[in-house]
């Protein structure tokens, strides 16, 4: 009965020391995922208020965006540029209908095509990461 006994605590003991080390290791793991994220600065361009005609519609759209950026270098050039993004915004408003800025989907997919395209104009690849919409009014 002493050996099942001594056997039984030492299993014990090993299980409890594999359960701290998978604790420890896995905390590490989360920690460590966590320090990356806030490596990566984000910069801000917001451009001026915008006022943009509506494809066959007698309806215009009153606009102001926030572009961010996660590269200092390509900021500093896009800041420089604001005119080219605001033409660009233009462009892609002035070929929507109405009826595809309306609704949550259509400002979330208006957002991904203005940040398609400005990746594209400035064809910088990732550095661009997100539009948002400080104001967005159809009138």
């Amino acid at each position: 009965m002493d050996t099942k006994k001594t056997i039984l605590i030492v299993l014990l003991v090993i299980l409890i020391l594999f359960a701290v080390a998978g604790l420890i290791l896995g905390f590490s793991i989360y920690k460590n995922s966590g320090d990356k994220n806030k490596d990566i600065e984000k910069y801000y361009i917001t451009l001026e208020e915008m006022y943009c005609n509506i494809k066959d519609s007698k309806k215009i759209i009153k606009l102001k965006a926030t572009i961010e950026i996660n590269n200092k270098k390509t900021y500093e050039e896009l800041e420089e540029k604001q005119f080219l993004m605001r033409n660009e915004i233009n462009k892609i408003i002035r070929n929507k209908e109405e009826k595809e800025l309306l609704g949550k989907e259509g400002q979330v997919a208006l957002q991904n095509e203005i940040k398609d395209s400005l990746i594209k104009l400035f064809d910088n690849g990732e550095s661009i990461s997100n539009v948002y919409f400080d104001e967005l009014i159809i009138q």
